[in-house]
Order: structure tokens, then sequence, then C-alpha cells
């Protein structure tokens, strides 16, 4: 059991409560393929990567975001051979990426349904506004949530904002995640406390080394959430 008393317990949502990362790559292997007349799968997912990394700053996070990487390594790759059957297809792996079918994490239901009737239960997420919470009323979820906040970075003061909302100390904050750099390291760095659970695929983006806390604390699944909280 976790020391300390909690009125919310926060859920990361992509990977967390629903599958997300692995559709991405398949996208990413998709268009890789697409360029495969003008560059090597390497140097496609490298050029993908660096402008992702570029725009998520102007853009924010998504798969919007996430065609506009797309689009800006075919124009550079391909240069003047960047045509309009490159830019439709682009835009279809995308289109198709949004409206793959939707499929929760194994487990999730059954967690949230134990946890509900001891804690008020909110998702902390992050990405395009209208994207999550799309994907939120998708997920048929909505009567376990008390709160869904869309943040967005996952920052240390978006938790500290998110706190001062919800009328709670940001040492309060108990967040569950699959992001060590979204969801574990912030919480840590401003007096809350993170469970981590491991997903299949990580995004790059995400990727840092676990920090050293007491207030840490990794389940293999989501499944075993309840054994630490009630």
């Amino acid at each position: 059991m976790i020391p300390g008393h909690f009125r919310y317990v926060f859920f990361d949502a992509d990977d967390t409560l629903w599958r997300n990362e692995e559709f991405f790559r398949e996208a990413e292997s998709r268009f890789a393929r697409l360029l495969s007349p003008f560059a090597g799968r390497e140097q496609v997912v490298d050029v993908v990567t660096r402008n992702q990394e570029k725009n998520i700053p102007v853009f924010g996070y998504g798969s919007k975001t996430f065609m506009i990487g797309m689009l800006d390594t075919a124009a550079e790759i391909c240069g003047d051979r960047f045509d309009t059957g490159i830019y439709l297809e682009t835009k279809r792996i995308i289109t198709e990426l949004a409206y793959h079918e939707f499929e929760l994490v194994d487990g999730v239901e059954d967690v949230l349904k134990a946890l509900s009737g001891k804690y008020r239960l909110a998702i902390a997420t992050k990405g395009d506004l209208i994207e999550q919470l799309t994907k939120f009323r998708e997920s048929g979820l909505d009567g376990y949530f008390h709160h869904i906040e869309v943040l967005p970075a996952k920052s240390e003061d978006d938790y500290r904002r998110m706190a001062r909302k919800l009328d709670i100390l940001p040492e309060e904050i108990l967040m569950v995640g699959n992001a060590v750099k979204s969801d574990i390291a912030p919480v840590v760095a401003v007096g809350g406390t993170a469970i981590h659970v491991p997903y299949t695929v990580t995004w790059h983006h995400e990727m840092m080394e676990m920090p050293e806390s007491d207030r840490i604390y990794e389940i293999k699944s989501i499944k075993n959430l309840p054994e630490l909280l009630l």
C-alpha cells in the first residue's frame, strides 16, 4: 500500500489506458516505404524524428504535428520530386492513423472499476485537445472519471497548475503512466508520487533515465495497480 493521502488518482491516457504508440510506428514504417525510392528507412526515420522535434514547440503534440513532420521530411528528401502523389499518400497515412481501431489496454476497465469506489479518478494527458477528447469519448471510460486535463507539455509547471485548479497540493498528486519524461520525473520533482507502468513501445521523445526517488513505484501491468492502492 502506498503511504499518503490521495483524493485523486491521475492517469496518463495514451499507452496507459489505451494503445497508441505502435500505431504511430506503423505509420512511420508506411511513410518510410513511400519514400524508399529516395532514401533508406533509417534516413527517413531520422529526418522525421528531427523535424517532429523541431515542430513540437510550435504545433504541440499529436497526429497533426506528426503529419507536418512527415511533409517537411518528404520535401527535404525528395526535393523537386516531391509531388501531389506523395503529398496525398502522406495525408492518407495520417488520416488512417487518426481513425485506427480503438483498443483499451488489457485490464483497464476492471482496474478503474475497482479504484473508483475509493478515489476520484482523473486523466492528465497531453496533446491536441480535440484529438485527446475524441479518444476519451471513444474509450467509453467517461463514467469512471471526475476530470480530464489536457496539459500543454506535462512540465513541472503544468502539474502545479493542475494541482491549483483541483485545489490540491502538488505533493498530493498520484500519477500513473508509462512515460518517465512526462508522467514520472516532473511529478516527483514537484513533490508528488508516481507509478510507472511500462508499455511495449516508447516514443523516443519520452525516453530518459528513471530518476531516483522513494516516491516512484513500478508495476509490470496496470492490472497490478489495485495491489498498491487498495
